[in-house]
């Protein structure tokens, strides 16, 4: 059990709050509903699913199309990605990260995750996280340069909460970027692992590595640091 005396809670938000895997499946299935309809594809969601789960990322749709028998042209690529991006996905919070939003009921909280504004805001609204976070910074509504380990983000809470920066903490799970700003900024950082998670979450240094490690937020406790008390 980890045991932190914090004032403001910071959380990334895909493998973080949620299994970014729902949300794949979510857009799989809206893009292979689209090509069912229009192109008489089907099957397509559940080679999509395959070729996750086997560690592809970068290409799926190209791959899944092949599979399907039919032709990866650059256009229908585009228009697909469109759609599983802004499309209204069907996920929810799983019940370790409910049980940890009524635990720390009452303190401030900020989410701040990187990618495409529109799939990531429509992610936070679909989780009700709007309503249950304080503040949501999305590095996608700035101009390309500033997505983690960029600092900009951690700056904007610590500006937002009027804290030193050890009163912090960020919880994610992205070893390669997430961790190496915060710690700069004297952050305390916890790194989430959760099973079946997209990423290997392996940090490429020691500076990029987080404090604590856990496997979901039933290890996690956190104390609420006195406003006087610094």
């Amino acid at each position: 059990m980890v045991e932190l005396d914090v004032s403001v809670i910071v959380f990334d938000l895909d493998d973080t709050l949620f299994h970014e895997s729902d949300f794949a499946r979510s857009g799989f299935a809206a893009v292979g509903g689209y090509l069912e309809t229009q192109l008489g594809i089907s099957d397509f969601a559940s080679h999509c699913e395959r070729l996750l789960k086997a560690g592809s990322r970068g290409h799926i749709f190209d791959h899944a199309l092949a599979e399907c028998g039919h032709h990866a042209a650059p256009e229908l690529i585009a228009e697909l990605v469109d759609i599983y991006r802004s499309h209204e996905p069907s996920i929810e919070l799983p019940g370790d990260t409910l049980a940890f939003l009524e635990h720390i009921a009452g303190m401030p909280t900020a989410l701040i995750s990187d990618g495409p504004a529109v799939m990531q805001r429509n992610k936070v609204v679909s989780l009700g996280l709007d309503r249950r976070i304080d503040k949501v910074l999305l590095t996608g509504e700035w101009p390309d340069g500033f997505g983690k380990p960029h600092p900009r983000a951690y700056g904007e809470i610590m500006k937002w909460s009027g804290r030193p920066g050890a009163d912090h903490v960020y919880i994610a799970d992205n070893g390669s970027k997430d961790f190496v700003a915060p710690r700069a900024l004297g952050w305390r950082t916890v790194q989430i692992l959760r099973p079946g998670r997209v990423h290997d979450g392996l940090a490429p240094t020691a500076e990029h590595e987080a404090e604590f490690r856990i496997a979901s937020f039933d290890e996690l406790r956190l104390r609420r640091v006195l406003e006087n008390s610094r």
